[in-house]
């Protein structure tokens, strides 16, 4: 049997997108999703959540958008003057580097803020746009100490999962920037069905968009076109057909 996660990101992100992500769990064949939850529209996401109790929800730990969950003068090497994240194209452009100290505390306060909002802590986190060793190892190491999973580029924490194969890298960070397309699943660009026995991991950004997201990211378009092929009949008649079964980050623990 192929399990396969479909992971809706960016929950929270703004109130335009969240209504694409529920629309994605709802219609289509997004099986969890991920939460943004220092966003000024995270707990707008969480009360669209309410009416779907299945749907698992992670964090989304976020870095390098907004404001922090923890005092600013506590996390210095993340934020700029006026106490807002530094923007990823400063990591990508190598004049900023993560700081292990200020990575594993500022994930913490988003977990601690998780709690506020779900009523319990997160069971899996992941990285939002930017990665590296630094952010691994913080995550790896909260991920340990809290018996929770955590997604890495480099390692698997609890659970068996496989994620997209080295040799489909390219393919799947072109497939996510250009947006999902329903011949992608059709032909199986992905390589999912070679995948049997496995635990496929897949993340898209399934959405609408606002003004919010237009300013703020540089993925625009392409999250339309990730929901509006997550919803399609006939990729959703493809997972039938191929008996692939959907699974949540809640499943690799139990």
């Amino acid at each position: 049997m192929i399990n396969v996660i479909i992971n809706a990101d960016d929950f929270g992100m703004s109130e335009a997108f969240n209504y694409g992500v529920i629309k994605g769990y709802r219609d289509g064949v997004v099986s969890s999703t991920t939460l943004m939850v220092n966003m000024d529209a995270a707990e707008h996401a969480v009360s669209l959540a309410k009416a779907f109790p299945d749907l698992f929800i992670g964090q989304h730990t976020n870095l390098v958008l907004g404001k922090p969950c923890s005092n600013p003068k506590d996390i210095p090497s993340l934020v700029d003057e006026n106490g807002y994240f530094w923007s990823s194209s400063y990591y990508r452009n190598g004049s900023k580097s993560f700081v292990y100290e200020d990575v594993k505390k500022e994930t913490v306060s988003q977990m601690e803020r998780f709690k506020e909002l779900l009523g319990y802590y997160p069971q899996h986190i992941e990285g939002h746009s930017v990665f590296g060793e630094v952010v691994e190892k913080a995550f790896k190491d909260i991920a340990l100490e809290y018996n929770i999973h955590a997604s890495l580029f480099s390692e698997n924490l609890h659970g068996y999962k496989e994620t997209v194969g080295s040799s489909d890298f390219k393919t799947m960070m072109n497939i996510m920037s250009k947006g999902l397309s329903v011949e992608n699943i059709l032909n199986d660009d992905l390589n999912i069905l070679n995948c049997d026995g496995k635990i496929v991991e897949l993340h898209f950004h399934p959405g609408y968009l606002d003004q919010f997201i237009l300013d703020n990211s540089t993925l625009t378009t392409p999250r339309c076109k990730d929901l509006e092929t997550l919803c399609h009949d006939k990729v959703i008649s493809w997972f039938r057909e191929h008996s692939i079964n959907r699974i949540s980050f809640g499943e690799l623990r139990q």
